[in-house]
């Protein structure tokens, strides 16, 4: 038997947002919960992979967050998009190779 799980995910521009309640904070444009299976997983470093019927997903949490999470796992993905406005100026710039 799996272990039922339930991943937030905070990265770039994706929030959870179970506390955006509060009148100061901009509101969160949509929220998405997908059921999935961990595929792999590398507490170490903090990622994890799953696979939901909507795709797989490489997913980045801080490594004890992921201690008790394991292959074959069932987990829920919960997150929520956050507008932030324009990024600032040469903040997304690629490195050269």
């Amino acid at each position: 038997m799996t272990t039922k799980r339930v991943l937030g995910m905070t990265t770039g521009l994706l929030l959870l947002g179970a506390t955006m309640a509060s009148a100061q904070a901009p509101a969160t444009m949509g929220h998405h919960s997908m059921e999935g299976q961990v595929t792999k997983v590398d507490a170490k470093k903090g990622w994890v992979d799953v696979k939901t019927s909507e795709g797989s997903m490489k997913l980045h949490f801080p490594p004890a967050a992921l201690a008790s999470v394991k292959k074959g796992d069932s987990v829920t993905v919960d997150l929520g998009l956050k507008n932030n406005g324009p990024a600032p100026s040469g903040s997304m710039k690629s490195t050269p190779k």
